[in-house]
């Protein structure tokens, strides 16, 4: 069978997707044969953008605009191409970018925390290899000033460096660590990074620093403009998950972006030179020209702003007033940190994806929130499903709810071998004690209980089965028809 405009490894890459898909692969593979080739010319001059074989959309879309299109180039040059990470990647490079540059119609900056949670081998990486290449295709003298791959270990280091140099990308990998660090009360370098986060986030001003050799101080700057881009792994990124974090509004600073799938198939054109399409790429140099005078702490001028026309406005209030009401509608803090922010995550979201379609003028249209919405929806939705399953909080409410989704998880999927629980309890709808414990022992809302993770177990059981959610299955009972020695319960009902 002749490849025609396919390599080797393109025909293989079309195939194996098909076969994942459950499709025939050689139809696959005569169909994609038949769609004309999307890269030309020689092999070492810059190609566009091609389409990558057997890719899914993201769950919310592409990004609307010159966005998508740079969203879409990190994409289809990444080794393990994911969507959501090239959606990630492409944000917060325009937040870094254009952070101090431009303002909301609120008078907000457009600054962003972000931090991207995927499992381990699914393509993160991407992240830092992806924005800097898209800024070095600016060709603009300074232009990798705005984006530091620096790990700073203390809050002091990171203002420092934002006292010098207002407006930048802090890319970090591997931050649930930190994060994690950062939920320890008596860390305290980590504690004043994160009071340092808190400070700068939508501020202003940022307070200078001032030491007892006057050559060393620094004085403070307007509107520092601080973007954050971190990334970590689902387990790590929920043990960061404390009451603590959640009703102070740290974590409500930051969008999460979430890829929960499979690892993908190797991009056999990762490595090929891209350019972006069409009048992009020379805008694209323009805008970071533009945003590069406003790089210093003084003399800048004065910031561009992003409007809404009408419809945009329209839609941005109603999203707005829905925040409110949803914050008004509980009294939990945590929940109430979450709505509290959506609606200026969206603003800052949709000027960012006005900026990047017309610098000089950005407004800001409907298409850009419709996106911008279902963006931060996702990470709402992830929200509310890891605090209905027991991931978010410490508290009684928090243990039972993960003890209810653990046991649910349990009945409808086979434990592994490991935990070595007998069949026969599991179809008669029986969960051993001891498979609890392994599973509880180290999640955060158990292992910090104050009188330790099997005494909070005990006290969560107890008060499921006063609930009626479980009943303790009778000794003799397990003994008899099981052969089995030890604690049990069987599922009444779920929540």
């Amino acid at each position: 069978m002749h490849l025609e405009h396919f390599d080797e490894g393109q025909g293989w890459y079309v195939m194996q997707c098909a076969l994942e898909r459950g499709d025939d692969p050689h139809e696959a593979l005569r169909a994609a044969q038949a769609r004309p080739p999307r890269i030309s010319g020689d092999s070492t001059g810059p190609r566009p953008i091609s389409a990558v074989g057997g890719a899914k959309e993201p769950a919310c879309g592409w990004p609307p605009g010159r966005t998508g299109n740079m969203a879409r180039l990190i994409f289809e040059t990444s080794y393990s191409p994911v969507p959501e990470v090239a959606i990630a990647a492409t944000i917060a490079l325009l937040a870094g970018v254009c952070g101090r540059a431009y303002r909301t119609h609120t008078g907000v900056d457009l600054a962003l925390y972000m931090i991207l949670v995927a499992r381990s081998g699914t393509g993160k990486d991407a992240i830092h290899k992806g924005i800097p290449r898209v800024l070095k295709m600016a060709e603009r003298p300074m232009a990798d000033r705005f984006v530091r791959s620096v790990d700073f270990v203390s809050g002091q280091a990171l203002q420092k460096e934002l006292l010098r140099e207002p407006g930048f990308l802090n890319l970090q990998g591997e931050f649930g660590k930190k994060l994690k660090q950062m939920s320890n009360p008596t860390n305290a370098p980590m504690q004043a990074f994160r009071t340092l986060m808190l400070n700068a986030y939508a501020r202003e001003h940022l307070e200078g620093m001032f030491y007892s050799n006057a050559e060393n101080n620094l004085l403070g700057v307007d509107w520092p403009a601080l973007s954050f881009l971190g990334e970590t792994t689902p387990g790590t990124f929920l043990q960061c998950l404390t009451a603590d974090m959640m009703e102070d509004g740290f974590m409500s600073r930051f969008l999460v972006i979430s890829y929960d799938g499979d690892k993908p198939y190797p991009n056999p054109n990762h490595g090929r030179a891209v350019q972006l399409p069409g009048d992009d790429l020379g805008h694209w140099g323009n805008l970071v020209d533009h945003a590069l005078r406003y790089q210093w702490p003084v003399n800048t001028p004065a910031p561009l702003i992003a409007t809404p026309n009408e419809d945009a406005l329209e839609r941005l209030t109603a999203f707005e007033r829905e925040c409110i009401a949803n914050v008004n509608a509980t009294e939990e803090d945590a929940e109430r940190q979450v709505w509290n922010r959506a609606h200026l995550k969206v603003l800052k979201i949709a000027s960012l994806l006005a900026v990047a379609d017309h610098f000089l003028k950005p407004v800001i249209k409907i298409q850009h929130v419709a996106w911008a919405r279902s963006l931060v929806a996702r990470d709402i939705a992830m929200f509310e499903a890891r605090k209905r399953a027991g991931d978010i909080g410490s508290g009684d409410d928090a243990r039972e709810r993960k003890l209810l989704q653990i046991m649910g998880d349990y009945l409808l999927h086979p434990p592994g071998a490991g935990h070595k629980v007998p069949e026969d309890l599991r179809v008669r709808l029986i969960i051993p004690r001891f498979y609890l414990q392994r599973r509880t022992a180290s999640l955060p809302a158990f292992h910090n209980h104050r009188l330790g993770p099997t005494k909070a177990l005990d006290e969560a059981m107890r008060s499921l089965a006063d609930s009626g959610y479980v009943r303790e299955v009778l000794r003799h009972e397990l003994i008899e028809r099981h052969s089995f020695h030890g604690k049990a319960y069987r599922l009444l009902r779920g929540e």
